[in-house]
Parts: structure tokens; sequence; C-alpha cells
């Protein structure tokens, strides 16, 4: 037929196709994941373009060669069917090569997705099983590390079409896709129809960021010029046409593809009698559906209001059509080119979607309602006749559009519950909101239609729309079922209602109105019996308390709120009260007794399976071993359960906090480079709402090390909302002071430490009190002996009156511990501000600092303990000291440092080890140098950063590094931070090349 030759000509797209192609090539390694957009109007050719590409993949791999292909549509189906076009792709390739050709190259990540999303081989989640908020980031990850399985095997090609129809949670994937992506040889694929389809649409939105789009290569398709046309055409009928018919055929098609090959098919083009050409593709489509009978119309009709690829076995019953007249009919409307079949799913479909909506809209309304009605009833009777494996998504648009508004709403519910236990979150609330919008109203005695109340209703649909990321829906829709409850005739209703809202807004940061809504649940909910709703009120408010700085208070809170989640049998919240237990004894300065209970927490939350809750425990446990000083088994905690995290593809806010933690540690440990890289993947791309502490930790590191701009930028908005937690407040002054103290600006210093004092002051937390006091203390003892010496006397006298009670107020502390240490290191500052201070007062502090592992302030500890003993001490001392100093600051790049100490060292006549300072020179690589004088190791790296440049020199990306080396991928990353640093380059290319001039290893 005319249709099959014109099927098999490729036309135009060249330029597009060797694009793709590129891509393919250059996916994977150093450059990640390609992803590509593919926007064209209907019929311009995006499905063709696509699948000549997969299929020129397939064969330039070869029979011995593998290379995946995993292609999926979207639906055009209401609401939408969760995760439509990857489970369509994954079920394509189990059809295509077995489930154990899945499972084998999938991984173990292929079978988890099975057990997560409906309507995957494999039976998809157990009826009933509770989401929760990370189990959609568990679907993300399980998909990339089945794409990341793949690619490690051979390349693999994701092919999402027609994304104009995606379902939300569709839309969320691709997104994550896009921002985390492999290292493996894995591209991305994606279609849609650009204008009016999308206008206001999710998609649009998701086009709209810029963080997205820059990711991305776009590839728009224009339409034929007059050439390919004339091209297409030819090859149809095997001759050249005349410049006049092209021109012709040209301007009524517009060089759409799609309408050009329905005029071949049509027979147009050779047959002079065929008539009048169209005026319009529809009209050429609608006089290709008139010529069917009776029959073969039924099916078509049945086949476009399904919305979806239709089995043999649904047509029947719809139709009411024995075997052997269907069958003429199916291969009238294939003869026709209409529907065609799908040899591997044995279903039908229309050519062209163009196709299907020039049918529906041909239908009548008590014709197309009536259509529906039957899907309905046929898919309600035996849900084996649904082809792509959610037939509850399906039922819910038919009943819906059939209006049997009883059936629609039962079914809108059982579709919503489908969607949460795939973890589709945005397409759960979308049906919740379909019945409380339209069917609610629409259906008599709704509520025993539902088997629910109108309130509980409310709250599991705005439990959806927490889930899917919207809490301003959430709380809209939880203040609509508190408003629906009368507190007087069911308090413990409206209690627990109260407790969820209070659950909602401390989320979304507002913190006195969550404080409000605890106590209103607190009042309303009784201790007797006990439930697990009154215990999370009581460990809220235990919270609140700390918050707030009231450490004893919310210790005995706390304590109450264990017993009465113990008394009510409820594990989870007791695992939550314990938490709150160990923050206080950690923030009472007693964090030895206070880590029991955390490991308590972190042991309950793995036992019921809360992953927010065990994250938070976590990091709560880290804070708690970094107050104990046990600084390495700190970061050790953290960082291998964020590694277990990114694993499992697991990013959420509570996993954020404990990155924030580890850096914290991680600064005070010197281990700058890791915590910097930690801290810039935790705020990318977030407000800065939900991202307060590890902007402020970022901005500590960049003021150590002189970026006095980006630190002030990040320090400007942290500014303005501040709040009241101490352990927020003590450090946000301290960078503050620190940084104009480092830039000169003393008023400034003076400014910041007058307006945090009163803040500060009366707090409980006696390490933040302590660190502010080291920096306010500086801020005096810095002042500029050279300006007038009235008012630096009087200057200097009021500040030291405000800030020494303060000191005499921290009690004694345990030898050797950081209060007793800092407390040591503020006397030495007092002394300094009144020129008393002595080189062994410094000495002494400098080496409690080094008991401790914090190599930073014990350079700054020696360099005032240099700079007295310039006074008294022998320049050997003096030496030695700023010596010590210097090359502690310039293994960390604290460059600010290394310049006051080079001053003071200049100033005193004592010369720097020249060594040491070349070793770690911040110079750029020299240019290549004979190899007899090759340095073994340059620009001061670590033996590991030295086999990570090696292997970086090789070729081999940050994954396979890794891999060789038995460490983590988060590891190498930071390592080839350190390398670029310090060897003064750009990227991870440019340090190749130096490696290479330098010959560093043999292969060079």
């Amino acid at each position: 037929m005319a249709g099959d030759r014109t099927a098999r000509a490729f036309v135009g797209r060249r330029t597009e196709l060797d694009r793709l192609r590129h891509l393919l090539r250059g996916a994977g390694g150093s450059a990640g994941t390609g992803t590509v957009l593919i926007a064209g109007e209907a019929g311009i050719g995006k499905s063709r373009l696509i699948s000549e590409f997969t299929a020129a993949a397939v064969a330039a791999a070869g029979p011995a060669g593998r290379l995946h292909v995993l292609s999926g549509a979207c639906i055009n189906l209401g609401v939408g069917v969760p995760y439509a076009p990857l489970v369509d792709a994954i079920r394509r390739l189990v059809r295509a090569h077995g489930d154990d050709y899945v499972t084998k190259y999938g991984g173990p990540a292929y079978t988890e997705l099975t057990k997560l999303i409906a309507g995957l081989p494999g039976g998809g989640p157990a009826t009933g099983a509770a989401a929760e908020p990370v189990s959609q980031m568990r679907v993300f990850g399980a998909v990339l590390r089945m794409l990341d399985h793949l690619g490690a095997n051979g390349p693999t090609i994701l092919v999402f079409e027609d994304l104009h129809w995606a379902d939300p949670s569709t839309l969320d994937l691709v997104s994550y896709l896009v921002q985390y992506r492999t290292d493996e040889r894995v591209l991305f694929v994606f279609s849609y129809r650009p204008g009016r389809e999308i206008e206001g649409s999710r998609l649009m939105a998701l086009l709209a960021e810029t963080t997205f789009s820059a990711r991305v290569e776009h590839i728009r398709l224009p339409a034929f010029t007059e050439t390919e046309l004339g091209e297409l055409l030819g090859a149809s009928v095997a001759e050249e046409l005349e410049p006049a018919v092209v021109r012709q055929y040209h301007r009524l098609t517009g060089g759409n593809a799609f309408f050009a090959e329905e005029l071949i098919v049509d027979g147009r083009l050779t047959d002079p009698s065929a008539g009048q050409l169209p005026h319009s593709l529809e009209h050429l489509l609608h006089s290709r559906l008139h010529p069917l009978g009776e029959d073969a119309r039924n099916v078509v009709d049945a086949d476009a209001v399904a919305g979806q690829p239709v089995g043999y076995d649904l047509l029947a019953t719809v139709c009411e059509l024995r075997p052997r007249v269907l069958d003429n009919a199916l291969r009238v409307c294939d003869d026709r080119q209409i529907l065609q079949l799908d040899p591997q799913r044995l279903t039908y479909d229309f050519r062209h979607a163009l196709l299907r909506q020039v049918v529906l809209d041909d239908l009548g309304p008590g014709h197309l309602r009536e259509l529906h009605t039957l899907l309905a009833e046929a898919l309600t009777a035996d849900p084996s006749l649904a082809t792509e494996g959610n037939p509850a998504a399906t039922l819910a648009h038919h009943w819906f559009e059939a209006r049997r508004w009883p059936q629609a709403l039962r079914a809108a519910l059982a579709a919503a519950a489908e969607a949460e236990r795939s973890q589709a979150f945005r397409v759960a609330q979308s049906h919740y909101e379909r019945v409380l919008d339209r069917l609610w109203q629409l259906v008599p005695d709704a509520a025993a239609v539902a088997g629910t109340t109108e309130d509980r209703l409310l709250a599991s649909a705005a439990e959806a729309a927490r889930w899917a990321g919207d809490l301003d829906k959430a709380l809209q829709l939880l203040r609509r079922a508190i408003d629906g409850v009368d507190a007087g005739e069911r308090p413990v209703r409206a209690g627990e209602l109260h407790e969820r809202l209070g659950r909602y807004l401390w989320e979304q940061g507002d913190n006195e109105a969550s404080v409000v809504a605890y106590r209103r649940a607190d009042t309303l909910l009784p201790l007797e019996p006990p439930s697990a709703a009154k215990a999370r009120v009581l460990a809220a408010l235990a919270t609140v308390q700390l918050q707030s700085g009231h450490y004893r208070d919310g210790l005995a809170a706390a304590r109450t709120a264990v017993g009465h989640a113990r008394k009510a049998g409820a594990r989870a919240e007791e695992g939550r009260a314990l938490n709150a237990v160990g923050v206080a004894l950690t923030l009472l300065d007693e964090p030895d007794q206070g880590i029991p209970d955390l490991l308590s927490a972190v042991a309950i939350a793995k036992e019921v399976s809360q992953l927010e809750d065990l994250h938070r425990a976590y990091g709560n446990l880290t804070v708690a071993l970094e107050h104990a000083g046990r600084l390495a088994e700190s970061a050790a905690v953290a960082l291998d359960e964020l590694d277990r995290c990114e694993a499992a593809g697991l990013q959420t806010k509570s996993t954020r906090v404990l990155a924030n933690n580890v850096s914290t540690t991680l600064v005070m440990l010197g281990r700058w480079d890791e915590a910097e890289s930690l801290l810039t993947g935790a705020i990318r791309d977030r407000p800065v709402r939900e991202t307060r502490y590890p902007r402020l930790t970022l901005a500590e590191i960049h003021v150590a090390r002189g970026r006095f701009g980006r630190a002030a930028e990040l320090l400007r908005d942290l500014r303005a909302d501040a709040g009241t937690d101490p352990r927020f407040l003590s450090p946000l002054a301290c960078c503050l002071i620190e940084l104009a103290l480092w830039q000169r600006e003393h008023d400034a210093a003076a400014e910041a430490v007058d307006r945090w004092i009163d803040l500060l002051k009366g707090t409980e937390h006696v390490l933040s009190l302590l660190r502010f006091l080291a920096s306010a203390l500086r801020a005096a003892a810095d002042v500029p002996r050279s300006e007038g010496r009235q008012r630096h006397q009087e200057a200097l006298a009021g500040r030291l009156a405000a800030l020494e009670p303060l000191l005499d107020r921290a009690r004694p502390a345990e030898p050797g511990s950081e209060v007793d240490v800092l407390s040591a290191q503020c006397r030495a500052e007092l002394d300094r501000a009144r020129s008393a201070a002595t080189a062994g007062q410094w000495e002494r502090v400098a080496a409690g600092w080094a008991r401790l592992e914090r190599p930073y302030h014990r350079a700054y500890a020696l360099w005032r303990a240099a700079e007295a003993a310039v006074r008294t001490g022998p320049k050997e001392t003096v030496t030695r000291w700023a010596g010590d100093a210097n090359g502690l600051a310039r293994e960390l790049s604290a460059k600010p440092l290394m310049r006051a100490v080079e001053e003071l060292a200049g100033a005193a006549g004592v010369e720097l080890d020249p060594v040491r300072m070349a070793e770690t020179s911040d110079a750029p690589p020299q240019p290549a140098i004979p190899q007899q004088r090759r340095p073994a190791v340059p620009w001061g790296l670590t033996g590991r950063e030295m086999e990570v440049l090696e292997l970086l020199t090789a070729g081999e990306t940050n994954r396979k590094i890794a891999r060789r080396l038995g460490i983590a991928e988060r590891t190498v990353a930071v390592h080839v931070g350190s390398i670029l640093r310090k060897a003064d380059v750009e990227n991870r290319q440019m340090a190749a090349m130096a490696a290479q001039r330098l010959q560093l290893f043999a292969d060079s």
C-alpha cells in the first residue's frame, strides 16, 4: 500500500537525527546523562524521528551489542494514570525480552519498582500499603538506580512521548531524573506539543524552570520545507513530481508530515478521480471515516472513547460483536489505516492521536456517554480486560464521563488509594479534589456511598497534598475539615485534626501558628485513654520548648511524651519523644546521657520504617556526638547514613538537615572541602527558608577562606529572618563578627556584638553563649589602638562591662571539654583586650583545640600565642608557633588567617618554613618539566588525592573511581574538588591536562 511505502521513507530531520546520535555517544562520563526535549505540533513527525533514532541505535549496536531501549507514551485520560509512560516502557521491555532479562539488567531496583508501582509485572504495591512522605523519592531513586544498572551494562535510551498528557507524578519523575541523573550511558528523550496544548499546565511550569531547562537539550521540529515534502511525496509514487504539484501540496499541508501521509494514504496524489483536495487535515480524516460500515465505525468509536490501546476482548464486549464480525470490522479499520494492531500487546490503537480526536469530535453527547458507560461496566465486571495495568484510574475516568455519580465517587476514591500506594500523590490529590469539589455534592448520602465522613475525606486529601509538596493546599483542606467538626461533640477528632494542623504549619515554617494549633490539640485530646495523637502533641510541645531555648522544661515535657507513647503502645511516637529527650540532654551539656536515647530513637525508626524520623534521629545523634567531643565518630555515622540515602535515591528535608549537621562537624575537623561539597548540594535550587542552617555553615567557610562577597550574600538573607533559636543566632552573630573583623571593619563588628548580645545573654545553651563571647571578645580586643585613646577606652570599657558578666556565668566544665577550652579562649581574649594576655595562655588554648581535633581554632590560638610571644618570648618560639599556625591555615586554605600570620612574621622579622609553604602553595601548576625532575606529589596532594587524580586523568567517572578505590562516590567528589582547588584549575579536564604536562603517571 502507499501508506506502507510512505512509512518506510524517512525524509529530512538529518540534523535532528545526527544531534540525537551525538547525544547518545556523549551520554555518561563527565558529561552525565543526556536529556533531550523534542517539541513539535501534532503530526509534525516527533514519533517518527524517535522511532528512526532508536531503530538506528539498535542496528548500530548489532546482535552482539547490548543496547536497552525503554519507550512509553503518556495517556490522555482525565486525571491521569500514575507513571503511565514508565509502566508502558517497562511492560514493553518485558514483553520484548522477558522478565528474566529485565531483572538481570535492571538489577535489584527493578524488583523494588515492581512492588512500588501498580501495573508492573510482580503485582504492584500491597493493598492497604501505607504511604509516607519519602515513598515517592523511593520510586524516583529506584528508577534512577535501574537506569544506572542498565546503563552500566550498555547504552540505554529512555523515551517518554506526549508529555503534554503526562500525569503529575510522571512530570515529577522527569524533573527528578533530569536533576539527579547518572554518569552511565543513559539518554532521556522526551517529546511534547508546545503552544495551546500546555498553556497553564504543570509541564509549562516545569519548562519555565531555569534549572531544568539548563540541563536539557531542546530540539524544535519545524514543518517540512517544500523540498523535503517533495521528497516525501516522490518516494510514495516512486517518481519525481512537478514543482507546481509539490508547491500545491505544501501550501495545503503547511509542511505537516502526517497530513501529507494521509493525502497519500487517501490516494489523492496518485488517483485523479479521487475528488477535490480537502480544505484541512480534519476534513480529510472525516472523509476517511465516512465509508466505514456500521460495525467498523462502532469499533472505531469504542477505541476512541477508551482513550488508550484496547484489547480484543474488551472491544468484543463493548461493541457486542461476534468474533467473525469483529475480525472483519478490525480488518476494514486496518485496511483504511485507521487502527493498527500492536502484535506484542495484542491491542488496537489509532495510527495517530489526531485520528482519535476527529472521531471523538464527531460523537454526540448521548453516544459518548453510552460508550463510557459500556466501558465502565465491562471493566467493572472483568478488570482483566484492562490492558494498561491500572483499572482503578481507567474506571474513575469512565464512570465520571458517563455521569454515573455514585459509581464515579467510589471509583475516584479507589483510584486515589491506588495512586497513594504507587506513591503518586499529585494524582491522588487530583482524584480527591474531584470527589470533594464535584461528586460529594452530586451524590445523595455521599458519606454512606463513600464509606467515610467528609472530614476524614478532607484529611486524606490534605495528606495527599502535603506529600505532593503542596502545603498551602493541604492547610486549606485541613482547615475545612476542622471547620466541619464540632469540637464539643467530637473533641478527640477535633484534637487529632489540630495535631495535624500543627505539624503542617511547622513544616511550612509558621512556628507561632503551629504552637497555637498544638496547644489547642493538647487541650482537646485527653490523657486517658492514651493515644498516639496525644503522644505526638506532647512530643511536639517538648520540641517547641527546646526551640525556644527552654531546655529543662523541654526535657520534662519530652519524658512525659515518652511515657504516654509507651502506655499507648505507639512505637513511632515513642521514638520521636526519645529523640526530643536526647536533644534536650545534649543542649543541657549532658550529651553522654542523651546519646543512648537518640540511639533508641534510631532503632525504633528503623523498626517501624519511618524514614523521616530515622534521618531526624541520625541528625540529632551527630550533634550529640559532636557535643561529646566525638567528632570523627559523629562525621562517620552521618556520612554512612547519607551514603545509604544517596544509594537509595532519597533526598528529603531530613537528609538535608543531616547533611548540614555533618557539615558543621566536618568544618570543626578541618575537612572543609567535604563540608563545602555537601552544603553546596544541600542549598542548590532550595529556598532560603528551607536552607538557613546549611547556608550559614557555608557562609562560615567562605569567611574563613576569604570569600567575603559570597559570605555577605548568604548572610544578607539570613539576617532578615534570624528567629530566636540560640543555636542559630550564635553562629550567625559569630559569622557576621568574623566577616567584619577580617575586613578590618571594626565598627561593623561592634554593631554586630551590640545587636546580638541581648538575644543571647539569657540562653541556657552554654556552648552557644561561649562561642558568641569568643567572637565578641575578639572584636573588643581587635579595636585598633591607634584611634583616640579616650574614645578607645570608653568603647572598650563599655563592651567589656557587658560581656564579662556573661563569661562569669558559665559554670565550671569538665577539663578538656569544648566548654572548658572555649572558656579559656574567652579569658585569653578578655586579657588581650586589656593588653594582659600571655603567650602561655594562648599556647594552652591551642593545645586544648589540638586535643579536640579543631585545626582552624588551633591555628588561630597559635597565631595569638606567637603574637604575644613577640613581646616576651624568644624568637625561635615565635617562629615555631607562627610556622605551625601558617601551615594549618594553608592546609585549610584559610587565607585571611594565613595573611595575618605572614604579616605578624614579617613584622617580627621571622621567616616561615619555605619548604612547607611551597608544598601547600596556591600557585597554579607549572608547565611541563623534564621527566627526571617530575615531582612525586605536586600541589600538596594527599596519597588518596593522587590515586583519584590518576584515574581522573585516565578519563574515569566519579562512580567508576569510587568502585575502583572502594570508597563512596560522594568522597570521590570531595577529593576531586580538593584537587581542583589545590591545583588552582577550574575543572577536571584542566586537572588532567596539568597532570599530563607534569608527566605524573606512567601513561600520561
